[in-house]
């Protein structure tokens, strides 16, 4: 039994007799019928109770035809596993990023990923940027992507882009109504601001203040502003939906903060998927800057 004969079996079925599906198909009537009777050979039995140009499934036919669905549905898996294979495609991606890009743009790219490699299994972890690299060395992800400070940098991150930074409050927040704010003004009100992981305790990037909320992520951090909590410093292109809306205000200031980079920490090598993956958030990165 031969994939091309099961496939033949399909076509005459569905069609309804060898004619319609030459027709349909393009493959000779002679060759689709060859293929079946080959078919009804190999398993021993009669698939079809023909009369003249009428063809009608045997009871036995009917009962097979579900499988041989499925047989040509993994036969076809069968065949595109091998191709990614031979081609470099991964068959599972691991990736870890923070989420300083909107998630707008993620459930994007994850869809487009998906159906570009469907055969590739992909899991996605969020966790801060300052945590990457470990799970790179310890190999439970292939790549990471995360938002770094020059000096904050793994020494093993490669740069993919500056990214603006925007010092932001609620519109309803005292320091919205200021002209121009300073260090002494930002420390009166609480910051808003990254906490992560460092050894045996959480260490959190408050900038002029000890009076600050540490929260993991970026969105919850720009949530909480958004509520009146406190100011943040975060990056623009999470924020520049809710200032385009009104709902955070940006704050004048002649203040010198570090430059920010978007950068990926990489396994040993980077195959078919995740080169993918980093064109696409190259280009996003492009797109906003």
């Amino acid at each position: 039994m031969r994939a091309e004969q099961v496939q033949a079996f399909i076509d005459v079925t569905e069609h309804g007799s060898f004619a319609a599906a030459a027709r349909h198909t393009g493959i000779k009537r002679s060759t689709l019928s060859a293929a079946v009777n080959a078919l009804e050979d190999s398993l021993g039995v009669a698939l079809f109770e023909r009369s003249g140009n009428s063809l009608q499934l045997t009871a036995v036919g009917e009962s097979v035809l579900p499988d041989c669905y499925r047989l040509l549905t993994s036969a076809s898996r069968i065949n595109k596993h091998c191709q990614q294979h031979l081609q470099g495609v991964e068959s599972q991606l691991c990736i870890a990023r923070d989420d300083a890009l909107p998630e707008a743009f993620w459930r994007q790219v994850m869809h487009d990923l998906k159906q570009r490699y469907p055969l590739t299994a992909i899991s996605v972890y969020l966790l801060p940027p300052q945590e990457h690299a470990q799970f790179v060395l310890r190999q439970t992800v292939d790549i990471a992507f995360g938002l770094y400070t020059a000096e904050g940098a793994s020494v093993n991150a490669s740069n993919l882009a500056p990214v603006s930074m925007s010092l932001v409050a609620a519109p309803g927040h005292p320091l919205s109504r200021l002209p121009n704010v300073t260090k002494d003004d930002l420390a009166q009100y609480t910051q808003v601001c990254l906490t992560f992981d460092q050894g045996d305790k959480l260490v959190s990037e408050a900038l002029f203040s000890t009076n600050y909320l540490g929260l993991t992520m970026f969105e919850v951090i720009r949530d909480a502003v958004i509520n009146g909590t406190g100011w943040a410093l975060l990056p623009y292109p999470l924020v520049k939906d809710a200032l385009t809306n009104h709902t955070l205000c940006a704050l004048n200031h002649d203040l010198l903060l570090e430059s920010h980079y978007y950068r990926y920490v990489e396994g040993e090598s980077l195959g078919v998927v995740a080169t993918a993956l980093l064109t696409n958030v190259t280009r996003f990165l492009g797109t906003t800057r």
